[in-house]
């Protein structure tokens, strides 16, 4: 498999690098010699720079650096058009999930239709009237299907970025009004009266196309905060068992077009156990999936 591999450590909370910065995180835990090890070709493209969100409200649409988002959403989106041009495996590692616009409208501009699988302590459903803190992760799952300001809902010439029907969320403790959607949610609690593969063959059979190719996002506090340390906890969460019966699944394996990884605090992983974890994740998932044509 041929791996391109971005960071876009961006936040917004406005935290200092060695907080959010999750891809020199994983960098520094061996993610590229592992990778390479497994037979994959990795070629590192680096940080984007320059975005670092400031805590400035918009005056017009009340979001925290409105204006950051959006320049940070389009620079994201011509780097991955990229490396989807080049036929290379993306790998995103990002401080927040703010970064799913920026994918899913280099997407959009390709004209490629493309499921979406979320894996999320938090919905991130909120609209500006319901976030407690205004910030883009509060609320990037509802913009990128369809609500808020036009400025960021049709920043692609597509809307929405997103069809509700293509995206299955799991793992959400958090639901963040997505209940007002008609997005298919399996939080943790059905996952654990239903068990993994039954809630996954649900999703998947309910999915109006299981043929279209699949971007995996995975926010690490979908893990448990004992496994994982994050900034916003949320108990009862995901163990990385659960983690991998649902990420090594056939069908999942066979059409995940690209991965996204948000939210990793090395600061906060102090022995660095918890990056190494992931990483072993990512490379086990990664040495799996059938090579690119």
């Amino acid at each position: 498999m041929k791996i391109e591999i971005l960071g876009t450590p961006f936040n917004c909370i406005g935290s200092p690098p060695d907080i959010e910065n999750t891809a020199d995180g994983l960098r520094q835990l061996n993610l590229v010699p592992l990778l390479e090890s497994k037979g994959c070709s990795v070629k590192d493209l680096g940080n984007l720079a320059g975005y670092q969100f400031q805590d400035i409200l918009d005056s017009e649409t009340g979001i925290k650096d409105f204006d950051i988002w959006i320049k940070l959403s389009k620079n994201l989106s011509k780097k991955l058009e990229g490396i989807l041009n080049r036929n290379r495996f993306p790998l995103l590692l990002g401080g927040d999930c703010s970064m799913l616009i920026g994918i899913f409208s280099a997407f959009a501009k390709r004209g490629e239709e493309i499921n979406l699988i979320f894996l999320d302590g938090h919905a991130d459903f909120h609209s500006v009237e319901t976030s407690p803190t205004s910030d883009p992760a509060d609320m990037e799952l509802a913009v990128l299907t369809g609500r808020g300001p036009e400025r960021i809902t049709k920043i692609a010439n597509k809307y929405p970025l997103l069809e509700e029907k293509n995206v299955l969320v799991f793992g959400i403790r958090t639901w963040d009004q997505i209940a007002e959607s008609s997005i298919q949610v399996y939080d943790k609690k059905i996952m654990k009266e239903k068990g993994i593969k039954t809630i996954l063959e649900q999703g998947i059979k309910n999915l109006p196309n299981k043929k279209l190719p699949i971007w995996l996002h995975l926010d690490v506090d979908v893990l448990d905060p004992k496994y994982m340390p994050v900034m916003f906890p949320e108990p009862d969460g995901l163990t990385y068992e659960d983690l991998y019966e649902l990420l090594r699944n056939e069908w999942v394996l066979e059409r995940i077009r690209g991965i996204s990884i948000a939210c990793y605090h090395p600061a906060l992983d102090k022995n660095g156990s918890a990056g190494k974890r992931l990483v072993s994740l990512i490379v086990d998932i990664l040495s799996q999936k059938p090579c690119l044509k």
